[in-house]
């Protein structure tokens, strides 16, 4: 069983043992408390546990608010409440038009549940509302307090094979592109390749956004800052596919993109410092500008188009670099002071 298939059985697994456990816990502390209708107290912790704290903390607010706007509804609609099932559909329709105006929605089924409760037989007394509001507040807390246990340890590791994977992946497409840029006559799907990584680093900043919601309040964005970046990367890729396509043809120009991209490949990797690769696109931009001016509408557009490449590639590796000096910045400063010696 790989890591991918393991974490994602563990995840299952997980979450379906935390509603297993508190929901039975939600009812037998209702029951022990003897309050009506304890089995929703179950159903509340059910439907509030959520993938992450963060959600199942808001989700909590939500309810308690969205819990009271029923209770008023209940008083306003008080007088055909001898008519139970009009009364009913009223209020109802009245909470789903305005939960589903501020995207409430996932709130209402809890308040369905309430509604029957006070609404049936009359029941719409203090001691009711009182019944239902801690049959609430338990499964709130069970559910918070269930989903307080998270496996920070399995999560972190499938992030770094994640990053491992990632990083392999992108190093294989720029040695593609070298390849693609050195022969025209080559069609090495290296653009299929960046399409099915941008989808795979889409989940994985999914899955780094719900360990950084876990991990709250500890701040640790570090896996949601690294696939974000890697995104952005990806989109650069992405920009540049038209723009080589036509530089291919040009064997003068598409040399120098080959060596650079080569370069980028040689030091692909998490802590690999950008710093000496923007120093080379610098370089390389210089040059172009100590050229002759173009004299003809195709030099013009292929030295057009020779610049805008660079300047892809330079956002590409500017991006790695913001994310070194907010999440490494000790190294890279070590590194500007090795490469100020050395000059």
């Amino acid at each position: 069983m790989n890591l991918l298939t393991k974490n994602t059985w563990q995840q299952h697994l997980g979450y379906a043992v935390k509603i297993g456990i508190g929901s039975a816990l939600a009812i037998l502390l209702a029951e022990l408390l003897g309050l009506n209708y304890a089995a929703s107290a179950g159903i509340i912790t059910l439907l509030t546990i959520s993938t992450t704290k963060v959600q199942t903390w808001r989700l909590c607010v939500q309810r308690v608010g969205t819990f009271l706007v029923t209770v008023l509804l209940a008083f306003l609609i008080q007088p055909i409440h001898h008519l139970e099932w009009i009364s009913y559909g009223v209020i109802l329709v009245l909470l789903a038009f305005g939960l589903s105006a501020r995207n409430l929605l996932p709130t209402l089924s809890v308040n369905a549940v309430v509604l029957t409760h006070l609404i049936a037989g009359n029941a719409l007394t203090s001691t009711a509302i009182f019944n239902e509001f801690c049959l609430l507040v338990i499964g709130l807390v069970i559910a918070i307090v269930v989903n307080h246990f998270q496996h920070y340890e399995s999560q972190k590791k499938y992030l770094d094979y994640c990053r491992q994977t990632s990083e392999k992946k992108f190093k294989v497409i720029f040695e593609k592109l070298a390849v693609y840029l050195a022969n025209s006559e080559i069609q090495n799907h290296v653009w299929d390749d960046i399409i099915n990584l941008e989808k795979e680093l889409h989940h994985y900043t999914q899955v780094a956004f719900a360990y950084q919601q876990n991990r709250l309040p500890v701040t640790d964005d570090f896996y949601l800052d690294y696939f974000e970046m890697r995104t952005q990367q990806c989109n650069v890729l992405h920009n540049l596919h038209y723009e080589i396509k036509k530089l291919r043809l040009i064997k003068r120009d598409s040399a120098v993109i080959v060596t650079f991209l080569n370069e980028i490949a040689t030091h692909f990797g998490e802590l690999s410092q950008p710093i000496h690769q923007l120093q080379m696109v610098d370089q390389l931009v210089q040059k172009m500008e100590e050229t002759p001016l173009p004299q003809t509408k195709e030099e013009f557009l292929r030295k057009a188009r020779l610049y805008h490449i660079l300047m892809d590639l330079e956002e590409f590796l500017i991006f790695k670099k913001r994310f070194l000096q907010k999440h490494h910045p000790e190294k890279v400063a070590a590194y500007e002071a090795e490469l100020a010696i050395e000059e």
